[in-house]
């Protein structure tokens, strides 16, 4: 995987989660264990997407994932938010103590609105994708 920076939410930032998303559930992911997400971005630059909404999606099942482009109906979680507004939690690295603040006193925002699904599921693995993510995220 490069360092170099990509637009969030882009068709090369589809293809750097797809590679990490690889290589964490190969080595985390367990047999039986299955989790999907569709994240869907509205008002999103049109070098990012010309329709003004960027949308991917992964299926986890077992050690294997699947990445696509685009916004799928049939995810375990769907979130939807508006780009620019996740940009900077997009680009935000996940301490431990970061992590630990947020769990004492969760954030009181729109964002939580836009979650349909059962996040409880999601593999604590996947913070791992997040923060690789945050990283060459543009």
């Amino acid at each position: 995987m490069s360092d170099t920076k990509v637009d969030f939410a882009c068709a090369a930032w589809v293809d750097q989660a797809r590679a990490i998303l690889d290589d964490i559930v190969a080595s985390h992911g367990e047999p039986g264990k299955t989790f999907s997400v569709c994240e869907v971005f509205t008002d999103a630059p049109a070098k990012v997407a010309e329709s003004g909404t960027a949308a991917w999606h992964f299926y986890i099942d077992g050690k294997t994932v699947r990445v696509g482009s685009g916004e799928v109906g049939d995810a375990d979680v769907t979130i939807r938010a508006d780009y620019e507004t996740t940009l900077p939690a997009a680009r935000l690295v996940y301490t431990p103590e970061f992590l630990a603040e947020r769990a004492a006193q969760p954030p009181v925002d729109q964002a939580a609105a836009n979650v349909k699904g059962d996040m409880s599921n999601m593999p604590t693995y996947l913070v791992e994708l997040h923060n690789r993510l945050a990283i060459v995220t543009a």
